[in-house]
């Protein structure tokens, strides 16, 4: 049977402003030297707040602050098919819950409040020089820096313990009605008290930066044959550290006078395709500012003092030499005109990594780590017409795992849903050989119908495994329990960590297809029409929970995806409408809970518009929509079952704009 274990409303609530600068400078001191300078300068400030409304109850295990009071009073299932998850589901018939009613319910307000800014800075030197008419010399060297700061991780939570609860999910599947026993916008009916209530605080700081440098020689021998040879640097340096309270349970006492003095109601919750007739559109939540006035919330002193979460102390240092030597050609084969290019890179990369391994004393541990690779391509184009191109390409690829994938330390989470974090600086990255045909077709002036075969051999894949383990299955030392209340032999565990996978292979088509509609008469001969479709089947081999090897989509990847653009464009007005279709995807595998094989987001079609107008030679009018018509993004759990995991509205966006030339 399947229930949410937080079944909850909630709203977010983003303000966020960015500030952008760019600078381009360009000089040729000679007819054969190019000099370029570009600057890029980005300040992102913002404000987020999030506030829920859920049952608590469901959460957790009685050894976590669970709610063993909590009792059923009328329930009805809906048959969800039969398992196919191994497990003691496996071949069973499975259910979710279609309607529930409940007594001695902890109703709970979760208002959780982030406030981070993200400095970038880029700058790139570039040059070209012709040595001679046949010898050209290129060069770069750029250098770019993300500073993150995100001093207020703020979660305040308290509730009304021991109240009704239903949660109806018969008129919509998507959309449960969810009533509870009494007034929840009135914030005198709730308790803020230990163990009613949580407050949790944390800070995070990053600092990413990234440094290169290239050069290359580009030799034309003659008409039919360019040689070119090159070099490349790059170093990145990812260094985070976090800080965090001990101990969440930790909190002040209020009457409910005092709550009411540190609370809001949030309203205004529903419409906008969401039936807000049947369940509360306003609830009582924390006042963020008042509370942190009243309580001096980030004096990281007494009853807030903050300590180094060193699971989340980390830095990564990566270094990646790499050298090419590639050859364009051009020629002819029996009369018909062939072009390409072929070569390969070797690319070395290096790796050092630092963070702190999970123990009665945290111990600070470094890990090298280092891999050579070697990457030919091809490249082949055939011009069979003046009108028709035949293209083919391999290559050997490369793309190296996430930076916070490689740290050799971990973090032990034991409050709330207990779960342990580690990184894996022995990481390959992920390889593949590809292999793609395709054909272009130019039959109008403005228009191309264009087809594509692709095929990938990925021969590794980096999985982020979950397995749900007890304390005891995990080795660590029972000292590092405390007084949490875990269970070392029956509270499960989450236990996350990066590692490498068999992968397996891809393939699929693509269609693109592009006209100008010239040839219609009157206003119509101004439309025209693009539209691409890809299909694509991959099998790739992932670990799961319990062990053992399964077979299923990359993911994030669909199986169907199509675009399809209608356009109108004159000398002064602009429009255009698109749909974007994609298939179901996967982004979990295993899913988190062990029960279910898989997570993923439902099939979506969105729709947007742009459309704009040249008012004169100097100012032009633009007005762009995001998702026009309001759709919603859905995300399951479990391939069989296919269960509403989280529904989400974010609504419909537009941005209108003026601009000058001058």
């Amino acid at each position: 049977m399947f229930f949410p274990r937080l079944p909850r409303y909630g709203r977010f609530h983003h303000d966020q402003e960015r500030t952008g600068a760019t600078l381009a400078l360009q000089w040729k001191p000679t007819s054969r030297t190019s000099l370029s300078f570009d600057a890029l300068y980005s300040n992102y400030d913002v404000k987020r707040e999030e506030n829920w409304l859920e049952g608590f109850s469901f959460a957790r295990a009685i050894s976590q602050n669970g709610k063993p009071q909590t009792a059923v009073r009328e329930l009805v299932l809906r048959n969800a098919g039969t398992s196919h998850t191994a497990g003691v589901n496996f071949g069973q018939t499975v259910y979710d819950v279609d309607y529930a009613r409940f007594d001695g319910v902890d109703v709970r307000s979760d208002t959780q409040h982030d406030e981070f800014q993200n400095v970038f800075q880029q700058y790139t030197l570039a040059g070209t020089h012709e040595l001679t008419d046949r010898i050209t010399v290129k060069g770069l060297i750029g250098y770019s820096k993300s500073d993150y700061d995100q001093p207020m991780t703020t979660t305040i939570m308290f509730q009304r313990p021991n109240t009704g609860m239903t949660i109806d999910f018969r008129k919509n599947r998507n959309q449960p009605i969810i009533t509870h026993g009494f007034d929840v916008a009135d914030a005198s009916l709730y308790s803020f008290a230990a163990p009613n209530a949580e407050v949790r605080l944390a800070q995070t700081f990053t600092t990413n930066i990234y440094r290169t440098v290239d050069l290359n020689l580009a030799w034309a021998v003659d008409d039919a044959l360019t040689i070119k040879v090159g070099g490349h640097y790059d170093e990145f340096s990812f260094d985070t550290s976090t800080f965090q309270r001990p101990n969440n349970f930790l909190v002040p006492s209020f009457t409910s006078a005092e709550l009411k003095n540190l609370t809001k109601v949030v309203s205004g919750f529903g419409g906008h395709g969401i039936d807000s007739g049947v369940f509360p559109t306003s609830w009582a939540a924390i006042d963020y500012d008042k509370f942190v006035a009243n309580q001096n919330l980030y004096s990281k002193s007494g009853l807030y003092n903050l300590t180094p979460n060193y699971g989340g102390i980390r830095r990564v240092d990566e270094k990646v030499s790499s050298a090419y030597l590639q050859a364009d050609l051009k020629t002819e084969i029996g009369g018909v005109p062939v072009r390409g290019d072929v070569g390969f890179r070797f690319a070395r990369t290096e790796l050092e990594s630092r963070g702190y391994q999970i123990g009665l004393t945290p111990q600070q541990v470094t890990a090298e780590h280092a891999y050579d690779d070697i990457l030919p391509s091809l490249n082949v184009s055939v011009d069979v017409t003046p009108d028709l191109v035949l293209r083919v390409s391999g290559a050997k690829t490369v793309s190296r795992p996430d930076l916070g994938f490689l740290t050799p330390g971990g973090s032990l989470n034991l409050t709330g849903t207990p779960s342990i974090t580690s990184g894996n600086p022995t990481l390959d990255p992920i390889r593949a050989w590809t292999a793609d045909v395709g054909g272009e077709w130019y039959f109008a002036p403005g228009a191309i119908l264009g087809v594509g075969l692709f095929y990938k051999d990925i021969e590794t894949y980096v999985q982020n495994q979950s397995q749900q383990l007890t304390f005891r299955q995990t080795g660590l030392p029972m000292a590092l329990l405390g007084s949490s209340g875990v269970d070392p032999d029956n509270t499960p565990i989450t236990v996350t960590r990066p590692l490498n996978t068999p992968g397996g292979p891809l393939k699929g088509f693509e269609i693109n297809y592009q006209q100008a509609f010239t040839f219609l008469p009157g206003f119509l001969r101004h439309t025209g029409a693009l539209v691409n479709y890809t299909y694509v089947d991959s099998q790739i081999e992932y670990f799961l929970a319990a062990g053992g090897v399964t077979t299923n989509d990359l993911i994030g990847l669909s199986k169907n995806a199509y675009n399809a653009t209608l356009y109108y464009e004159d000398s002064k007005f602009s429009a255009r409408v698109s749909a974007s279709y994609r298939d179901k995807s996967i982004v979990a595998l295993p899913a988190n809970n062990p029960l279910q094989d898989l997570e993923g987001y439902s099939p979506n079609l969105t729709f947007d518009m742009a459309a704009s107008y040249q008012i004169n030679d100097h100012f032009k009018l633009s007005l762009e929509g995001l998702n026009i018509f309001d759709r919603f993004n859905r995300q399951f759990i479990d391939s069989d079952r296919d269960s509403t995991f989280v529904y989400t509205h974010t609504g419909r966006q537009f941005s209108l704009g003026l601009q000058y030339k001058f």
